[in-house]
């Protein structure tokens, strides 16, 4: 018991003092975090581990399901990560779906028929320690077929029949409703508690397409723009996640760098970076308009394509401390692609300094990012 006729300082430099000591003596490599407790005092809970630079996360995407759920695949994973310069794991805890893919505990999330339990969080975080790999949580955010189903107070309505409406072939949580952010930062609190060192945002926005005009966003009583809603959100997630050692980041379209307008989705980058460790634009080739910057085809010109994104994001975002990594196409659309055009993605990000890239690949298919790493680190 501390006695309370010992000044809070003093006793704030006892408790302190041998962690300190060990920070200066382990150096940059670890760092302390603290609590404060009711009665004013600063107790380091852990000595957490800077396992990546910031800004050189170079990831595959992990599905909660068929992956993270699957002991043998995460273990041919690690075997990938242990023989090339990939150091960190992009994985589902709240998917496409509005599942919860992790073993989450929550009362009110039990509740509303959201936990899947795909996966032990807790096991897999000790899995990915024993391969000093960066754990980023993939949470999909306001696109979610579960929770306003089971909270239509908490949905986008039709606003014709008063119910939940159907958008991009999901129903969607509305972007103003307070009680659903906090709902969410409940989640990303537990996630950080258990020692994820990064929530990243995917569908942080409002539904694009579909029958949006008889979308009605019944939270929005004060007539914001949905700029303002992913803004604060965002802020409130980064208020509130500030006792924890965790990064935030967010998932945006490409095209997002290059418009400068919301789209009638809500996200600006000039808006959303302040609040943000990291963005990654989904720059893939793929996805751009023919003729995009000239070409018949821009899938065919993956190195432009992502050079040109990056560039425009960096002017927009200024000084600010957020990171721009972008997400890699490892997959075929309507084009082959090799080993080739996933480096010249890569290489484009690296000509501009950026030094890490995140591969999408839909399912998890990683051979050709494998190979062609392999590949480069023998050149």
């Amino acid at each position: 018991m501390l006695k309370k006729n010992i000044p809070n300082k003093a006793w704030q430099a006892v408790i302190l003092l041998p962690g300190i000591v060990f920070f200066l003596l382990v150096g940059p490599v670890s760092f302390l975090t603290a609590q404060i407790t009711n009665e004013g005092f600063y107790i380091p809970t852990k000595i957490a581990e800077q396992k990546i630079v910031p800004g050189t996360q170079k990831a595959v995407y992990l599905t909660g399901y068929g992956s993270m759920g699957s002991k043998n695949k995460r273990q041919q994973i690690y075997e990938m990560i242990d023989k090339t310069e990939i150091n960190s794991i992009v994985f589902d805890v709240k998917d496409d779906s509005g599942y919860i893919d992790y073993n989450c505990t929550i009362p009110e999330v039990v509740n509303t028929g959201a936990v899947k339990n795909y996966y032990d969080l807790d096991e897999v975080l000790d899995e990915f320690k024993e391969h000093n790999i960066y754990s980023i949580a993939r949470f999909v955010t306001f696109k979610d077929n579960v929770l306003p189903r089971a909270r239509n107070d908490f949905a986008i309505l039709n606003k014709n029949t008063g119910k939940p409406i159907s958008l991009e072939g999901s129903t969607w949580v509305d972007i103003y409703c307070e009680q659903a952010w906090d709902y969410y930062i409940n989640i990303i609190k537990d996630l950080a508690a258990r020692g994820v060192d990064e929530i990243q945002f995917d569908y942080i926005r409002a539904p694009s397409r579909g029958n949006i005009k008889s979308a009605l966003y019944s939270h929005n009583e004060d007539g914001h723009d949905k700029v303002w809603a992913i803004k604060n959100f965002l802020a409130k997630v980064q208020k509130e996640t500030e006792p924890y050692n965790i990064k935030v980041s967010a998932d945006v379209f490409g095209w997002v760098f290059i418009t400068e307008n919301d789209q009638g989705i809500g996200q600006l980058i000039e808006e959303m970076a302040p609040q943000l460790d990291y963005i990654y634009p989904m720059a893939y080739p793929s996805h751009y308009n023919v003729h995009f910057m000239g070409f018949a085809d821009a899938e065919a010109h993956p190195y432009e394509v992502m050079k040109y994104t990056l560039e425009k994001g960096f002017e927009r975002i200024g000084d600010t401390p957020c990171l721009i990594i972008p997400w890699v196409q490892a997959f075929s659309w309507d084009l082959h692609y090799s080993e080739t055009e996933i480096l010249a993605q890569v290489n484009a990000a690296e000509d501009l300094g950026i030094k890490g890239f995140l591969f999408w690949n839909a399912a998890n298919k990683y051979g050709t990012v494998e190979s062609a790493l392999l590949s480069r680190a023998n050149n």
